[in-house]
C-alpha cells in the first residue's frame, strides 16, 4: 500500500475525497446491518460535523483516496473522571485490510484523545467480529462482557 496519511475533521464538511468518505461510511453502516441511502449517510455526516458537536472524524488516505476512517465523540462521564472518547466506528476498506491500517487509525485516535485530556477510550464491537476483537486486544485494550442497552427516541 502507498504511504498513508490521516486527517482529523471537526466542525467541517471540507473533507478530502468527500464522496469516498461517504462510500466508507455507507460500507460500515451496511456491515453492521443498516441499509442507508447515500443521502441519509450525507445527512448523518453533516449533523456530526456541525458547529458545537463534539464529534471527531479521522480519515486515512492513500494518494488522497479515503481508505479507512474512525469516528468518535468526546463525552463526559462520572466513571471516567472527566472527558473520554467514545469510538463509535472504525472501518477499513476491503482493499486496504490486513496491512496495519486499523492499528494505525486506533493509535492515532488514542494519541489524539490523550493530547486533548481524555482519560478513557471506550467502544463496542459485535461478539462475532473476531478480527476487530483481536485488533483491540493487540492494542492493549480490555474486552469485557457487557449488556448493550439502547432505545430509539
Amino acid at each position: 500500500m502507498d504511504a498513508i496519511t490521516i486527517e482529523v475533521y471537526e466542525h467541517t464538511l471540507e473533507i478530502i475525497d468527500y464522496e469516498g468518505v461517504l462510500d466508507l461510511l455507507g460500507g460500515q453502516l451496511t456491515f453492521i446491518g443498516y441499509s442507508p441511502s447515500r443521502g441519509e449517510v450525507a445527512s448523518v455526516l453533516d449533523n456530526a460535523m456541525k458547529q458545537g458537536s463534539r464529534s471527531v472524524l479521522w480519515v486515512a488516505y492513500s494518494q488522497e483516496q479515503a481508505v479507512g476512517f474512525a469516528f468518535g465523540n468526546v463525552c463526559c462521564g462520572l466513571e471516567s473522571g472527566g472527558d473520554y472518547l467514545w469510538l463509535n466506528e472504525l472501518y477499513v476498506s476491503e482493499k486496504a485490510r490486513l496491512q496495519g491500517l486499523g492499528s494505525l487509525l486506533l493509535e492515532t485516535v488514542r494519541s489524539w484523545a490523550k493530547l486533548r485530556g481524555c482519560t478513557y477510550l471506550a467502544l463496542v464491537t459485535h461478539p462475532s467480529n473476531v478480527r476487530a476483537q483481536h485488533l483491540y486486544q493487540e492494542a492493549g485494550m480490555e474486552l469485557e462482557n457487557l449488556v448493550w442497552v439502547d432505545a430509539y427516541l
